[in-house]
């Protein structure tokens, strides 16, 4: 049920105010971050071309940076894992968490390229875990399904949907359906962990435990605890890029 802001006492002065309000935080959060040159030189030669106010440069930019290092993220990503010999497992990693962070969200890191390397070094790594989990006895791996279901379900339940102070959600109805895609993403990657608990495929132990382990990260990113891990990166110094 969507937010009626009139019946709630506010006017319509007011609710353009407070949206102005998360323009300008969104903004001040972007302007603190540091772009790529190829970034920052499209989105001035984008915003002279198309006429956009010079205000929303910095955010064009923003946009630019996350769909190239998303684009390079996932690519660099599943070459790591195809040269660990866990490109399937990095994979269907990698697509469960995508998932969940559509609907449920997370901790964001204030630097896309910072955020890129947690997954280029997490993904991959989790793709090794899962294939030396994958070697012990079925008991083990269904045991570790079951609390990756009950920890992921739980999480979404409480939890659910995380937002940043970059892009806070503030509808009511918004927020309801995000947490019913979060469950309803549970409950289809949970079938498909009960389908591979008694597939008898080859790779289907390693894709069992390499779903469980994405459950138990996007429980972990969900946290408190993930967001001062997530706060403690961004606090490492790393030398800027010359622009």
């Amino acid at each position: 049920m969507e937010v009626n802001w009139t019946a709630s006492g506010l006017s319509d002065a007011h609710c353009l105010n407070f949206d102005f309000m998360v323009l300008q935080t969104f903004r001040k959060c972007v302007e603190k971050m540091s772009y790529l040159p190829f970034s920052t030189r499209l989105a001035s030669y984008l915003t002279a071309r198309s006429g956009v106010s010079p205000e929303k440069e910095v955010i064009l930019t923003y946009i630019i940076e996350v769909l190239i290092i998303n684009l390079l993220n996932v690519i660099f990503t599943l070459m790591l894992g195809w040269v660990l010999g866990v490109f399937h497992v990095t994979l269907a990693c990698l697509l469960a968490v995508i998932l969940f962070r559509h609907t449920a969200g997370g901790a964001h890191s204030q630097s896309p390229i910072r955020c890129a390397f947690i997954t280029i070094l997490v993904f991959p790594i989790m793709g090794l875990s899962a294939t030396f989990i994958s070697t012990i006895n079925a008991t083990f791996i269904n045991g570790l399904s079951v609390i990756g279901i009950i920890t992921i379900l739980l999480s979404v339940i409480i939890l659910a949907p995380v937002d940043s102070s970059a892009a806070p959600i503030i509808s009511d109805s918004r927020r309801a359906k995000l947490k019913a895609l979060s469950l309803l993403i549970v409950c289809l990657v949970s079938l498909v962990l009960v389908n591979l608990s008694i597939s008898s495929w080859e790779g289907a132990r390693e894709i069992q435990s390499g779903l469980a382990l994405s459950m138990l990260w996007t429980s972990f990113i969900l946290s408190k605890l993930g967001h001062r891990f997530i706060s403690l990166i961004d606090r490492l110094n790393v030398p800027k890029v010359r622009r």
